[in-house]
């Protein structure tokens, strides 16, 4: 536990103690494991986790400091439920500078192609830690809103046959799920 400890202290004074570069002005890529969680109750009233794992890759082109305007693809797989996040996404991203401090803002916002479809929303705070001016290593942390549709049918319980009978569509329902979401990614 102590060599654990001194090894995390080291590597924080590594970090703190770099030099703090910005991004350069061109062409910028970002390929980022996704990560997405939230709460839900289940048929049976108890709260179950829902947990998202994948990749997200966007690319575009970093204006002089602080602005980065992108697009891109995000696949989250949650393999409990056989469910997924499948958006395209648009990006804006600032990168600042407080003296050696490195934070960013990112904000996503697409379509969802999966679960019939809906609005992709992911805005997320994080740190970069620079591996000079062509590289980094991203941190962050954010929310994700996903849209999506479902067809409501008129459901009827048969008690003679013990079963249950889904007859005419009576609606689509639109809605949006709200995730916390987590990023570690490298940009180049």
């Amino acid at each position: 536990m102590k060599k654990q400890i001194i090894t995390f202290l080291a590597l924080a004074a590594l970090t703190v103690g770099a030099t703090a570069r910005q991004p350069e002005s061109g062409y910028r890529g970002f390929i980022d494991w996704s990560n997405s969680l939230r709460s839900e109750k289940n048929l049976w009233g108890n709260n179950e986790a829902q947990y998202y794992s994948g990749l997200s890759t966007s690319h575009g082109y970093q204006f002089k400091f602080p602005l980065f305007i992108g697009a891109g693809i995000d696949y989250e797989y949650n393999s409990k439920w056989s469910s997924h996040i499948l958006a395209t996404f648009i990006q804006g991203r600032t990168d600042l500078k407080f003296g050696k401090f490195t934070p960013f803002g990112d904000i996503r916002i697409g379509y969802n192609l999966a679960s019939g479809g809906g609005i992709y929303f992911s805005p997320t705070i994080g740190y970069r830690f620079n591996w000079g001016r062509k590289a980094g290593i991203n941190l962050g942390v954010g929310m994700t809103l996903q849209g999506y549709s479902a067809d409501v049918y008129d459901i009827t319980f048969d008690p003679v046959n013990g079963y249950w009978h889904f007859g005419n569509k009576l609606y689509t329902h639109h809605g949006c799920i709200a995730f916390f979401s987590f990023r570690l990614g490298f940009d180049f």
